[in-house]
């Protein structure tokens, strides 16, 4: 379902002028991206200015552009609507979409998990109608107005991801979203060297409620440390409350779950009814954050047991935990893809998955992790500490990169030290070389590390490339 601008709301949205007379069906940034009927906003970047890019754009198939100056050779151009700043353009446009539609928002934000969140909360309100959810994890100061500014008027349903590094970042992003109800998976301690303390943290994503009106629903995690101050802020915004976990008061109760061949299954109990679903992804955390995502379903008045059933079409993001099943000469390798990003609790989540895999044969498992970004004074301890998991869930070999994974590796017993690194691109020869038949490799470090192509999923490419053919499996 495609959102329509007339070239009149775009310009009465922003404040502008509008000298052409086009219709665009969706909103872009990227002139690689585009679709053909796209307005192209050229915002500002650190790197880049959008505005460089309009002849690009043009040729990619958009119709319109807001930008901040003329370029050369464009002054009579009608496609050209011109603004002040592009990005509070941007902004405007959003407000504007999400006033004129109908549809039911849902806002998810958390420390980790909030991505495949977002698309399970996404297909399983796709049971039910039409529904739109941020692309890949646009979740940023530009990124959610962008979701929004797409948001068609006739939509049932919105699934927005709204991220944060910083105090301040994510009450904007529910301002121009104005959720009906918000989801928050688990406060952890990603992004406390900015924030300070993890009661800090739990006070931004508690922000997320600052666009909720009275009557919204908030969905959150039971079993979550900093439950006790995220409640008392829903409260405080007189939302209603739907809680989730293994707690024994939870709205949405997870009895247990387990994996079985490549699927996990889970066991929940909602509103005294007691059922059981099965999701093709491995880990604890998945199934606590599925019955979040059934939260949401409750909040909507939605069929929670039929909704369930839709989780057997879950596709996982990647770079979060897409298992791939190598062929090589004489057998396999498993190759566990959570390259995408990591912080200490996403970064044992995974380990607990490493440790519940069985090696075939001969074979070992196999951690390569790299730096965890953004933790403050604390990041030696923590980086430290994950020997712990590391043996608990016997793990034969480490492999580490950076210079706060230099911490782990040191600490490690001999038996288990693989290679050290500070680059990805110096350890993937080391990797590869080892690479036995029945081995299991699991691939973690935060997105930011490194350069174009040097990030940790440069590991997984070249674990895949070894082999005849690669297929994903259990997902």
């Amino acid at each position: 379902m495609k959102t329509v601008w007339s070239a009149q709301d775009v310009a009465q949205a922003v404040g502008a002028e509008a000298k052409g007379n086009w219709v665009a069906t969706g909103v872009g940034k990227d002139s690689r991206e585009l679709n053909p009927g796209d307005l192209f906003v050229a915002l500002k970047g650190p790197k880049v200015e959008g505005i460089e890019y309009i002849e690009a754009a043009f040729k990619a198939g958009a119709v319109g552009a807001l930008v901040d100056q003329v370029p050369v050779g464009y002054e009579e151009d009608s496609r050209l609507i011109l603004v002040k700043d592009t990005l509070k353009a941007l902004n405007d446009l959003a407000s504007a979409a999400r006033a004129r539609s109908q549809a039911k928002v849902v806002a998810i934000t958390g420390s980790f998990g909030k991505t495949g969140t977002k698309d399970a909360t996404a297909l399983l309100l796709g049971h039910f109608g039409s529904v739109q959810a941020s692309e890949r994890s646009f979740n940023n100061h530009w990124g959610v107005p962008f979701t929004v500014s797409n948001i068609a008027p006739n939509l049932d349903f919105a699934v927005i991801e709204m991220g944060m590094n910083h105090a301040g970042e994510i009450a904007p992003l529910s301002k121009v979203s104005r959720p009906h109800v918000a989801l928050i998976t688990t406060i952890r301690e990603m992004h406390i060297e900015h924030l300070g303390s993890l009661e800090n943290i739990a006070a931004e994503k508690a922000e997320i409620f600052a666009g909720m009106a009275e009557g919204g629903t908030a969905v959150l995690n039971h079993d979550d440390h900093m439950f006790p101050q995220v409640v008392a802020a829903a409260k405080a915004k007189k939302l209603k409350i739907i809680t989730f976990g293994y707690h024994q008061d939870a709205d949405c109760r997870l009895i247990k779950c387990m994996m079985d061949e490549g699927w996990l299954w889970a066991e929940a109990m909602i509103d005294g009814t007691i059922f059981s679903y099965r999701i093709p992804a491995a880990g604890e955390h998945w199934a606590l954050n599925s019955l979040g995502v059934l939260g949401v379903m409750k909040a909507l008045d939605l069929n929670v047991i039929e909704a369930s059933k839709v989780f057997l079409n879950l596709i996982l993001p990647e770079g979060r935990g897409v298992q791939h099943q190598v062929k090589l000469e004489h057998g396999y390798i498993t190759v566990i893809d959570e390259s995408y990003n990591a912080g200490p609790d996403s970064m044992r989540a995974a380990l607990k998955v490493l440790g519940t895999l069985v090696p075939q044969g001969t074979g070992r498992r196999i951690a390569i992790l790299g730096d965890m970004r953004e933790l403050g004074p604390k990041a030696q301890e923590i980086h430290e500490g994950l020997k712990t998991d590391l043996i608990a869930n016997k793990v034969d070999l480490v492999f580490t990169c950076g210079e706060k994974m230099e911490h782990l590796h040191r600490s490690l017993p001999e038996g288990m030290r693989g290679a050290h690194t500070l680059e990805v691109a110096d350890l993937v020869p080391t990797v590869t070389r080892c690479a036995q038949v029945g081995d299991i490799f699991m691939v973690k470090g935060s997105k930011g590390q490194y350069a174009h192509r040097g990030r940790m999923y440069a590991f997984v490419e070249a674990l895949l490339n070894l082999g005849h053919k690669a297929t994903a499996i259990g997902i």
